[in-house]
């Protein structure tokens, strides 16, 4: 069971607040293996701290109706996801490298799957600024082979290894969509900046490639014009850090968004 307090600590809200280190652990309570347990009181923003000896609460509190906003937005989405992030199957945390090589243990990264679908969860628990990498997993135990093992942030998310292969995926935290090389996430990761408790999920990956054929591409249509487009963006701009608006919200706005943060890969993936 995954849970951020309980009836003998004190409550979330006198923990962590009502603003982004909150929603950073309630997302990694959420998103982590196990099943989530909400405090009685925590999506309100209750203070009062509530046991079994108790038979009415002894605060008049109203609940918080923008806390309760953003619990709409941003957390009761992911919980619709819950079969993604339930299982330890294909679980792997990652380290977060800095660039002087050292490991930054204030930064919560991790991957899942199921079947196509794919999720990366990053978090900043630290009031400050990072940058860094996220290239391989932390040592496992592989059980087949009875052996530890790492595995590649590619191949943790059973990415393909062509050259012409690109991947599209978006960020539920901010509503921006990135395109990346797969050979670039195989061979050297995501580069990511972080400021004070900053959280990336990043959800719906999805494969296309460049010269598709058609058993890679399908019938030709809306879908394929739209694939074309994103390649070519991806030409221009997997190279870089700059993140494409979401796709929904229109091509030419996501020719044209404007990120409120990084995400790269490959060594031309520092800030610009």
């Amino acid at each position: 069971v995954n849970f951020v307090n309980n009836p003998d600590e004190r409550t979330a809200v006198d923990q962590f607040g009502k603003g982004d280190k909150y929603f950073g652990v309630t997302t990694l309570m959420v998103t982590l293996p196990g099943l989530p347990m909400f405090g009685h009181g925590q999506i309100e923003g209750f203070a009062e701290r509530y046991g079994m000896e108790f038979r009415h609460a002894l605060w008049t509190e109203q609940p918080d109706a923008h806390l309760i906003a953003r619990h709409e937005r941003e957390i009761f989405p992911l919980l619709h996801r819950r079969a993604l992030f339930a299982e330890v199957e294909n679980f792997l945390l990652y380290d977060f490298f800095t660039p002087d090589g050292t490991v930054n243990k204030d930064v919560f990264a991790y991957s899942n799957r199921r079947g196509d679908e794919r999720a990366l969860v990053i978090y900043h628990n630290k009031y400050a600024d990072t940058r860094g990498w996220i290239r391989v997993s932390a040592t496992y135990l592989d059980k087949a082979r009875g052996a530890l093992a790492q595995k590649t942030l590619g191949e943790g998310l059973a990415l393909p290894r062509e050259a012409n292969a690109f991947v599209l995926f978006r960020d539920h935290t901010t509503h921006l969509e990135y395109i990346r090389a797969c050979s670039a996430l195989h061979t050297q990761g995501l580069y990511v900046e972080l400021g004070a408790y900053q959280r990336h999920v990043f959800l719906d990956w999805r494969v296309v490639f460049d010269d598709a054929q058609p058993a890679q591409a399908g019938r030709r249509g809306a879908a394929d014009r739209r694939q074309r487009l994103q390649l070519r963006q991806a030409r221009l701009y997997h190279a870089g850090s700059r993140p494409l608006q979401n796709a929904r919200r229109g091509r030419r706005r996501a020719a044209r968004a404007t990120p409120t943060g990084t995400c790269g890969s490959g060594a031309a993936g520092s800030p610009r």
